[in-house]
């Protein structure tokens, strides 16, 4: 295109590390922004192996078919990170999320039905009247008004998503409980990510400690309340309802057809209420900031949203098919932006991953947001190109080249319902408004879990 050498397609990145970092540097790297800590070396070597800090040994995994090899045929040797379990398992307790081999193996199985796609077109109708009702809010503001925050905006919409498909019916009180604890709780990761990377001990306390914990208290709460109304009594009465809390208390363990217990109900609902949100708001927060950055590709997606949505009534799954353009949009937003940037792992047993022997408690990191930028990859990786994503580029891509999703047996379970959502907010959104950058907010991408832009993303919103 026309634009493609223009600097307003090269966004802002995070910088990384250029050489080792002494504990204090570590600490205060990592507290404020997890991703300035990843080494150089990662974008740009296929393997890259460290004894960064306390003497642990670091395996950075960026090579495709080695990161193949990690997720798929050796994911029976790893287990989640000890990092990963201080992060999640007071929040998400022991869902399908943070288990491991046969108890997340049943989870799985039990969970899969409820994200089959032929079930997921019946929630098109919710996600468009939630992207109906944050276009209302948007016309109602005043003309000279400051620029609403994007990421707020977003939140706020894919969550009115989760209660409209996962909680019908549930007190708003409670929902809003859920969304501001959620938001919390996550601000205040990055403490624990670093007192777990340095190996110090769980009853240390940290500055976030307070908050996460009243988090986590608020969280678990209100969705302990939420499932319990649903829950079937002790004389029967059915759980009724069609939405996926509804499907959730049906689901059954697919050898002894138990239900899950009630305690495993909560961990997995509060599990799909922060994945099923937190993730596509981000994404949907960076695809606007980078179409408001590159006006030429806001036209197109605004172009295909007008031929392609129904003036009335919400699209049928064929016309969401056909939302191409939109749809490499937000795969570009996601290379660039990947909502969940890292994934790590820890072998149960030793494994030889290319040259490198990988001992049992070590830590090997999947760096996702380095992998998409990686310059052995990717072809100037950090421009703004969405063609990259036409069927004949992602054709020849291997798998673990992109993987916003993650790969392998525990790729998000959601996925489908996510790019579902994506496509049909961001649609209805540009179709309705046009997004403007206000010429200074260079968002830099900092990782609290999932990828969010720090000092939010103020964006102008004027109806088209």
């Amino acid at each position: 295109m026309d634009a493609i050498g223009d600097a307003a397609l090269y966004p802002p990145t995070a910088e990384p590390a250029d050489g080792p970092l002494s504990i204090p540097s570590f600490l205060r790297r990592c507290v404020s922004n997890p991703l300035t800590t990843l080494p150089r070396a990662v974008y740009e070597t296929p393997v890259h192996v460290e004894e960064p800090v306390q003497g642990r040994i670091v395996a950075w995994i960026m090579a495709p078919d080695l990161v193949a090899q990690l997720l798929v045929e050796d994911s029976d040797a790893t287990l989640k990170t000890e990092v990963e379990h201080r992060v999640f398992d007071p929040i998400l307790g022991h869902g399908i999320l943070t288990s491991d081999h046969a108890e997340w193996r049943w989870q799985r199985r039990a969970l899969a039905p409820l994200f089959r796609p032929a079930g997921l077109e019946a929630y098109v109708p919710a996600m468009c009247m939630a992207a109906e009702t944050q276009i209302a809010r948007w016309r109602e503001r005043t003309p000279y008004a400051p620029p609403p925050d994007i990421e707020q905006d977003m939140s706020a919409t894919t969550f009115d998503v989760i209660v409209r498909t996962m909680l019908h019916g549930a007190d708003p009180s409670e929902c809003l409980a859920v969304m501001r604890a959620g938001k919390r709780y996550l601000d205040n990761t990055s403490w624990t990510v670093a007192y777990g990377l340095l190996h110090l001990p769980r009853w240390m306390p940290h500055p976030a400690m307070p908050a996460n914990w009243h988090a986590t208290r608020r969280l678990r709460a209100a969705v302990a309340t939420i499932v319990a109304r649903r829950r079937p009594s002790s004389e029967g009465a059915a759980a009724a309802g069609g939405d996926l809390l509804g499907r959730l208390l049906e689901a059954r363990h697919p050898d002894t057809g138990e239900p899950m217990s009630a305690g495993l109900v909560v961990d997995n609902l509060a599990t799909l209420l922060e994945a099923g949100h937190e993730t596509t708001a981000k994404a949907l927060s960076w695809a606007l900031y980078l179409l408001a950055r590159a006006p030429q590709w806001q036209d197109r997606v605004r172009e295909e949203a007008t031929a392609v949505l129904p003036r009335d009534g919400p699209p049928a799954a064929a016309d969401v098919a056909r939302l191409a353009v939109t749809e490499r949009v937000l795969k570009e937003a996601m290379r660039l932006y990947p909502p969940a940037p890292i994934m790590a792992r820890t072998p149960s047993r030793p494994i030889t991953i290319g040259d490198a022997t990988i001992p049992v408690g070590a830590q090997v990191v999947v760096p996702i947001f380095a992998i998409h930028r990686h310059r052995l990859l990717w072809r100037d990786p950090d421009r703004f190109d969405p063609d990259r994503f036409l069927p004949e580029h992602e054709k020849a891509m291997s798998r673990t080249r992109f993987m916003p999703f993650g790969a392998g047996p525990r790729i998000c379970i959601g996925q489908g319902f996510a790019m579902l959502e994506a496509k049909v907010l961001l649609a209805t959104l540009v179709r309705a408004m046009r997004f403007r950058w206000d010429g200074r907010h260079l968002p830099e991408p900092v990782s609290r879990v999932t990828l969010r832009p720090r000092g939010g993303m103020p964006l102008y919103v004027e109806p088209v």
